[in-house]
């Protein structure tokens, strides 16, 4: 929603960027970055991580949330953690964020994700509620607003993953180029991106709208999106040192690796640092 608003608002316009966004899976874009095809991506989690390690030369310079708004919905006869025994549960892509929150929450109540239940990787938000509604599968992995679409359908809240600690769902990486041999339209880009950022988080009316445009819901389903989700994001594009840890902390047990990664070496939040300076 911060890329969706400023570019709504004319954020993008006014700082003389023009913006071309592009709907690819985590990996594709990636490697589109390294190609030197894309410029930044709202990814910042485990795939980057994994890119970083392999010398790819990535950072993350702005982060949209502090906590996930992931949640697990599953159908009405399941009522606990134990009853996920022997049940179909969709996820999205293998070692992504909400991969491996659901992995550790099942983990920590009980459930042996490899031999109690069968997750399955299915596809787009759209391809998961229709599995759901079918019975292909159980429950699932949702984001808002599918979660709110999955309640209204039936479906209830298992688990949310609000507290889970070290996940980031989206926000700015970058490559080193972009910000090295374009650093003025680097920091007009941050600059229009963090203004999104901000009037997502104060200005309900203008946020409302651009979700209901971007999301193509009706504004009853996109105020609850909206309530129940802004808490989530941070106001400034930024996170404390040590909640940095914890993010690559967590990430790295996502992708396996027991690599120490320096914390300003993944991450670079000078411009960030610079704008909220001159707020």
């Amino acid at each position: 929603m911060p890329f969706q608003i400023a570019e709504d608002e004319g954020f993008y316009a006014r700082e003389g960027v023009k913006v071309r966004q592009l709907i690819l899976k985590t990996g594709a874009g990636i490697q589109a970055m390294l190609g030197g095809d894309i410029d930044v991506s709202q990814a910042t989690g485990p795939t980057v991580l994994a890119a970083f390690l392999q010398g790819a030369p990535l950072k993350v310079v702005m982060v949209f949330n502090d906590k996930p708004t992931y949640t697990l919905y599953v159908k009405k006869e399941i009522r606990s953690f134990a009853d996920l025994k022997g049940a179909k549960i969709g996820s999205s892509t293998p070692g992504s964020t909400s991969d491996r929150l659901l992995k550790n929450v099942l983990e920590k109540n009980g459930v042996r994700w490899q031999k109690d239940t069968l997750i399955i990787y299915i596809g787009t938000t759209d391809v998961v509620l229709q599995a759901m509604r079918g019975g292909a599968i159980d429950g699932a992995v949702l984001t808002p607003p599918a979660n709110f679409i999955a309640r209204d359908a039936g479906f209830r809240e298992l688990f949310s993953f609000e507290n889970e600690v070290g996940a980031l769902q989206g926000g700015v990486s970058a490559t080193e180029a972009f910000l090295t041999k374009r650093p003025e339209t680097a920091k007009r880009f941050l600059r229009a991106t963090l203004n999104g950022l901000r009037l997502f988080k104060s200005d309900r009316e203008r946020a409302l709208r651009s979700m209901m445009k971007a999301m193509g819901v009706p504004r009853e389903l996109a105020e609850r999106t909206y309530e129940g989700n802004v808490s989530a994001f941070v106001s400034n594009g930024l996170i404390a040192e040590d909640y940095q840890e914890k993010v690559l902390d967590f990430e790295s047990k996502t992708i396996g690796t027991e690599k120490k990664v320096q914390r300003d070496k993944f991450f670079d939040f000078s411009i960030m640092k610079s704008l909220a300076a001159n707020k």
